[in-house]
């Protein structure tokens, strides 16, 4: 195979591969690029084209990497991420430009908006970029500056600060427990629905949060219950009568204080989690990342 010339369409054509390799799928990667399904097939044929190697076997319904995409597929992914992490790294000896942070949902939603104002006031020159989700970071192929992560801390080759700890306890709304007899007798939750969290946390299961509660506890939990995809909507769900939801003290303070929530018994827990922010050690020391370290530091620090 001839060394192909890194010109504009064949450094186009990687970029496109390498997002129809992590989706399997040319359709999902014409979606991610905002192009026809056509050009993106287009694309990945004048690739192979100007490579002479095959990269994916064409099936209906199914694409496969072949072993030469493989091998592309590694490269590309660990030098575009490189080249990503460089552009980023020559813009962090400055508070200023872009600042990705990826956040948990219910997280974002509950604790970081309502402070993010006297973050972005003090560091104007920043421009903040928050994304949420469950799923932990790819820091060598994602643009990401820091991640927040609800989890035990150890996240190999990452640099890792404990933020603060949590706490939960059952909660649900003052009719709902008036009604199913709730207040301070927890052997009546097994008449209850339960509403569990279903990502509490990376890899975790739908009701890993209540069973360890009641395991500390001994409570015995019903088999009913309803699933929802971020704490947030579990804890609304639990205001509007539902059920009953398992709150992070975090999230329900303000709840709690309107009495839109109750806790009808007293049984807190400590989590065996905590909240973290996460980067790659190389950048862990910028000013920017420091910055955010120190705000966010202090800020849970005026909630003791």
């Amino acid at each position: 195979m001839r060394l192909p010339k890194l010109t504009g369409s064949v450094l186009s054509g990687l970029h496109c591969f390498l997002i129809a390799a992590e989706q399997m799928s040319f359709t999902r990667a014409a979606e991610i690029l905002c192009l026809t399904q056509s050009a993106v097939s287009h694309k990945i044929k004048n690739l192979e084209e100007s490579l002479e190697v095959q990269l994916f076997i064409r099936q209906p319904r199914k694409l496969t990497l072949t072993e030469e995409g493989k091998r592309l597929q590694t490269v590309v992914a660990q030098n575009f991420g490189d080249i990503a992490h460089e552009i980023r790294d020559l813009k962090t000896l400055e508070l200023s430009g872009d600042f990705n942070v990826a956040v948990p949902p219910t997280f974002a939603q509950s604790w970081l908006l309502p402070r993010l104002k006297r973050f972005i006031d003090k560091y104007s020159a920043l421009r903040f970029h928050l994304r949420t989700r469950n799923e932990l970071v790819d820091f060598q192929t994602e643009s990401f500056d820091c991640a927040i992560y609800f989890g035990h801390g150890k996240y190999p080759g990452l640099h890792s600060e404990k933020l603060m700890g949590e706490s939960m306890l059952p909660v649900c709304s003052h009719e709902y427990a008036v009604v199913h007899e709730l207040y301070n007798k927890p052997e009546k939750l097994s008449a209850c629905l339960l509403l569990h969290d279903a990502a509490p946390w990376a890899r975790a299961g739908r009701n890993d949060e209540w069973q360890y509660w009641a395991q500390r506890h001994d409570v015995v939990l019903p088999e009913a219950g309803c699933t929802f995809d971020r704490a947030d909507l579990a804890l609304q769900a639990a205001e509007k009568g539902i059920g009953v939801a398992m709150g992070r003290k975090s999230f329900i303070a303000e709840k709690l204080e309107s009495e839109r929530l109750v806790a009808p018994f007293a049984m807190s827990v400590q989590s065996p989690l905590s909240y973290y922010i996460v980067c790659r050690r190389e950048i862990a020391m910028s000013p920017r990342i420091e910055a955010f370290i120190n705000w966010l530091k202090a800020e849970t620090e005026e909630m003791v």
